[in-house]
């Protein structure tokens, strides 16, 4: 983004706790809903979850609490071929991006110019989610706060407290 441009506005940004995200590979003859549904048997919450439909194919990521990760590798071992784990990432959320493509590209950008990895992105009407590297979480905060304004008393990036579904 030009330094001569004003920075973008935004609501807010969080940050998450230590995650694993969970990638079903294409073409491996697992079905996300069967991946879902190991995980949601043995009661593991997702945190974030991003699908792609390629050549028909529906697939994607989803994230999980790092301690919870003994529990989705044995969950997931009938998928073990099926399924990629990567860990630690974190996620860092922007809101409201309210639709704005711009935003998105020069969030993006920023990632990129700083060597910072993207390994999922997810977006909803009001929020954009990425994950990267969790111990380079502080470096992504800094590039994105180059780019965006925040209002003064936004909240804290990182969360204060976490609810767990029983």
């Amino acid at each position: 983004m030009d330094s001569s441009l004003s920075k973008l506005s935004i609501g807010g940004l969080k940050l998450s706790s230590e995650l694993v995200q969970i990638r079903l590979l294409p073409n491996s003859g697992s079905t996300v809903q069967e991946m879902f549904r190991r995980l949601t048997d043995h009661r593991i919450n997702l945190t974030m979850v991003s699908l792609d439909a390629t050549d028909g194919e529906l697939t994607g990521i989803c994230c999980i609490f790092e301690e919870d990760r003994g529990q989705a590798e044995l969950a997931l071992q009938p998928l073990a071929a099926a399924v990629d784990m990567l860990s630690p990432v974190g996620a860092l959320t922007i809101f409201p991006h309210q639709s704005r493509l711009l935003l998105i590209e020069n969030i993006l950008s920023a990632m990129g110019r700083n060597g910072l990895p993207v390994y999922g992105l997810a977006s909803s009407h009001s929020a954009l989610t990425l994950t990267t590297d969790y111990c380079r979480l502080d470096d992504a905060v800094s590039a994105v706060c180059r780019i965006v304004s925040l209002p003064e008393n936004h909240a804290p990036f990182r969360p204060e407290f976490r609810v767990r579904q029983l």
